[in-house]
């Protein structure tokens, strides 16, 4: 059965100056795939889901979601039309409640206009109506639910972890990019979150790339990854493939045997 390439990335290179954070770097993902991105510190993991998300405009090469050409689309146009993210550093709203985080997210889906905020019209109310409950469906799902009216900035690291997860899910998005999301989580914490992931992957019919320091997580879960090194890509495959690969091993781990 044919395959459905949903993001690719050809030839691309995003350089900050004299620095090359991606160095020519391409790589298809599938449609409902778990794909991961690993490589030492500064390999360019990140970087590589800013230019998917439009927070940098890749200095050449082409970004694809579908047939849609990504590099000079905004970061709000890109969330819109079906890529949402979490942050390496969480940027939730922290006065905010958790509810309101998600509510505010499904911004871009509204179906109403400024007058119909003005006239508070049966539109608008309706609308209203149909985000909240999305909202807490969600977090319902993720098991976030008496979390709702509490204020975000004032739950513990792992609980806000999961509001950003939440908050992308809001998005209504088809492809979730995760950016290490198990990052300052115990052992414990991290198989909930393994669990969390396919889960959501299942339940939301969703593509989703995680870009993680736990070679733990990524190696249960992720169906294929993407090693990189100072920008360039040293491998990709099957996490079965990559253990014994000496080039990954050298790069990654910094061993041979």
């Amino acid at each position: 059965m044919d395959t459905e390439k949903i993001i690719s990335l050809k030839n691309v290179c995003m350089y900050f100056g004299g620095i090359k954070a991606i160095d020519d770097v391409t790589f298809d993902i599938d449609k409902g795939r778990l794909f991961g991105i690993i490589g030492p510190n500064g390999a360019g993991k990140t970087t590589i889901f800013n230019v998917i998300t439009g927070m940098y405009i890749p200095t050449s090469g082409e970004i694809y979601y579908r047939d849609q050409q990504l590099n000079r689309l905004m970061p709000h146009t890109i969330t819109g039309n079906g890529i949402a993210r979490t942050f390496q550093n969480i940027r939730l709203f922290e006065d905010q409640t958790v509810l309101d985080n998600l509510k505010i997210a499904n911004f871009s889906h509204t179906k109403y206009g400024l007058l119909d905020v003005f006239l508070q019209s049966r539109k608008f109310k309706q609308e209203e109506e149909r985000i909240e409950e999305t909202s807490m469906e969600i977090l319902k799902f993720l098991k976030l639910e008496r979390l709702a009216n509490k204020r975000a900035g004032s739950l513990p690291y792992g609980e806000q972890r999961r509001v950003e997860i939440a908050r992308a899910l809001s998005c209504n998005p088809e492809v979730l990019l995760l950016d290490e999301p198990a990052a300052g989580m115990n052992p414990a914490e991290i198989r909930d979150l393994n669990q969390l992931i396919l889960n959501i992957r299942d339940h939301y019919d969703l593509t989703i790339m995680v870009v993680e320091h736990q070679m733990r997580l990524v190696m249960e879960i992720c169906e294929e990854i993407l090693v990189l090194n100072f920008g360039k890509k040293l491998a990709i495959g099957q996490p079965e493939q990559l253990k014994t690969n000496p080039v990954v091993l050298e790069a990654y781990l910094g061993k041979t045997s």
